[in-house]
């Protein structure tokens, strides 16, 4: 079964909050958020991960963008669902997940130059300088060596 993963776009004063994770001998920033658990809703999963990951209480805005990645050996399939949402209080640190290194706001002129995965920049900046016309956006597979 695809494991399926909710992830927040928290813009403040034109940085975009990002976290790193290391995997093995790779590191790369995503978008923070995490894996939904049966019987619980999107929205409360999304504040749960926001929690642990960043120390923050989220309230969940809009679904603006979603994209599968599927290893193409068929190892592994993530449908990620990506939200606008705002903060409403916390202290922002570091959750204890040994694969988070590092949580910040990150200016939006840094993220092009960022190992960024999955790779959600093409559609992410535009739609954050529109300020998310339209509807939601399926970005279809991303998936991608890292």
């Amino acid at each position: 079964m695809p494991r399926v993963r909710m992830a927040a776009i928290i813009v403040e004063d034109d940085r975009l909050l990002l976290v790193r994770h290391s995997k093995a001998d790779r590191s790369y920033w995503l978008l923070p958020g995490g894996g939904l658990e049966f019987g619980e809703s999107m929205e409360a999963a999304l504040r749960r991960e926001l929690m642990e990951e960043a120390n923050l209480e989220i309230r969940v805005k809009d679904l603006v963008m979603a994209n599968d990645t599927i290893d193409p050996n068929g190892s592994r399939h993530v449908i990620n669902l990506y939200f606008t949402a705002e903060v409403l209080s916390g202290e922002l640190r570091c959750g204890n997940d040994h694969r988070l290194e590092e949580v910040r706001f990150v200016p939006l002129r840094e993220v092009p130059s960022l190992h960024f995965y999955p790779d959600t920049r093409p559609a992410l900046l535009p739609a954050i300088q529109a300020g998310f016309p339209g509807r939601a956006a399926y970005l279809g597979n991303l998936w991608k060596e890292q």
